[in-house]
């Protein structure tokens, strides 16, 4: 079967971010310069609707639009012609877009699509949670990024607009305790779960873990339903398990990130997106850096390696189009 024509590099097409909450839809094209230039998008409910397609017509026939080619960033796994979640409230049906009349959809899992957010990920981009002196030497670079899991991705940079991206599940991996009072947290998860990843502890739906879990450590009812209200109440100062559970959140992530780097070899890592952004204030009072460098031996190698947050709230949109072009040209 042949390969489809790509989009004209300047022809506008829909690109798409589906979470297990919004679906973002965008009206993108590829500039002058070669980056993802958005010309419109909009956030969808999902709940709200039956599935992508209903989305994806409300959107372009409110804009009166068409389009040949559609890129789909979605959580989930991909099986042929349908993405499938526990996150999505409906499966992602292809063949359903192509009946909407768009000719060409291709769809990749969300987290590899933020790795492609070339332009996102450049010198410069981003808010340095840590930062290192001098140039960067060329390499592997991590991507990780705490929001309904711990999404985790290998990009590595191939010379002129090549890059190759490496999947990854490192939220996945086994969570290891820094501490007594993490080794109780942890105890008290193993209550009720044979195995805790690491993304229990650092992921939204990990913070409320996390929080539950001290509460039960203190013997004190949770006074919280969900992530943002234990980041909030955190905030506030007015929970002492809620501000705890946050902080640890932060600790967490950064020995997860020094250890992604030891195991990936990464010179350099990016924090995509998600919910850190609004957790910055809490990232700088934490031992976020320290935990990422308490390494042993390898804290020599950890020190040379800067780790920055790209908070674009269109990183998805941008890196979906990205492969898209890519995936369509190969």
């Amino acid at each position: 079967m042949s390969t489809p024509t790509p989009t004209h590099a300047g022809a506008p097409f829909l690109a798409t971010d589906i979470g297990g909450t919004h679906a973002r839809m965008a009206l993108v094209r590829r500039d002058a310069a070669g980056d993802i230039e958005i010309l419109d998008h909009h956030k969808y409910a999902c709940a709200e609707y039956p599935g992508l397609a209903a989305i994806v017509a409300d959107y372009l026939g409110a804009r009166g639009q068409r389009v040949d080619d559609a890129a789909v960033a979605s959580t989930g796994l991909h099986r042929g012609e349908e993405v499938i979640s526990i996150n999505l409230p409906w499966p992602v049906s292809l063949a359903e877009l192509r009946a909407l009349g768009i000719a060409r959809v291709a769809a990749v899992n969300d987290f590899v699509a933020v790795a492609h957010a070339d332009q996102c990920m450049r010198d410069g981009c981003g808010t340095a949670l840590r930062h290192v002196a001098g140039p960067v030497p060329p390499g592997p670079e991590a991507v990780i990024g705490p929001g309904t899991g711990l999404g985790a991705a290998i990009r590595v940079p191939l010379g002129g607009d090549g890059v190759l991206v490496l999947p990854s599940e490192a939220g996945q991996q086994a969570f290891a305790p820094g501490n007594a009072r993490e080794m109780a947290a942890l105890a008290k998860m193993r209550e009720t779960a044979a195995y805790v990843p690491t993304e229990h502890f650092v992921s939204g739906p990990g913070l409320l873990k996390a929080y539950r879990a001290l509460c039960a450590l203190d013997d004190v009812s949770p006074r919280h339903a969900g992530p943002a209200e234990v980041a909030e109440a955190a905030a506030r100062g007015d929970d002492a398990q809620a501000r705890e559970a946050l902080r640890m959140f932060c600790d967490v992530l950064g020995a997860a990130l020094g250890d992604f780097v030891l195991a990936s070899g990464a010179t350099r890592v990016w924090v995509a997106g998600g919910i850190l952004p609004k957790l910055r204030g809490f990232v700088a009072d934490s031992d976020f850096e320290a935990r990422f460098l308490e390494k042993g031996t390898m804290r020599k190698v950890l020190e040379q390696v800067p780790v920055r947050l790209v908070d674009d709230p269109q990183l998805g949109i941008i890196g979906a189009a990205n492969w898209y072009l890519r995936h369509r040209s190969a």
